[in-house]
């Protein structure tokens, strides 16, 4: 009678049997480059924070063109090297949204660089786009530039806002 070799959890294999097969490496190495593939896509890239900063400025354009329709007054986008925020013009002049509301001041990421193309004969003050109470707009776009990646918010005269990468 051949002795069997018996392991410590009581099951009987041939020392021939000891190992894994070609097929349980192959599902490993498989599974572990899933895991990998995953972590790769959801790693934040460069420019991640850039694209953000210029979807967040879009949706807030959208909504300031949306309030300015629904109170029935201009609204403008008020954009400074520190940052940007909306006023409200109202019957003595423009006040500046207050701090707590969604078009209140915000101030721009330490490593972003944002720069305003718009033709002379639409330049302003600090006021770079109007949103009139029928939805119409000032058309403009707005250049982030960070972390390796340059995008493009631009507005146009109907109000629309749209976000792209920008060559």
């Amino acid at each position: 009678m051949a002795w069997m070799a018996t392991s410590a959890t009581g099951s009987k294999r041939l020392a021939r049997d000891a190992g894994v097969s070609l097929v349980e490496a192959m599902v490993a190495l498989m599974i572990i480059g899933l895991i990998v593939g995953a972590v790769v896509l959801l790693a934040p890239g460069p420019g991640r924070e850039t694209r953000t900063e210029a979807e967040r400025l879009a949706a807030r354009i959208a909504f300031a063109r949306e309030e300015s329709v629904i109170v029935n007054r201009t609204i403008a986008l008020n954009l400074t090297p520190e940052g940007y925020g909306f006023e409200r013009l109202e019957s003595n002049g423009w006040a500046p949204a207050e701090h707590g509301s969604p078009l209140g001041f915000r101030a721009w990421p330490a490593a972003l660089d944002v720069r305003v193309e718009q033709s002379a004969s639409e330049a302003q003050d600090a006021r770079i786009a109007r949103f009139d109470a029928l939805g119409g707009a000032t058309p403009v776009s707005v250049i982030f530039d960070g972390s390796g990646a340059r995008w493009r918010v631009a507005v146009t005269a109907e109000g629309e806002v749209d976000v792209a990468l920008a060559e």
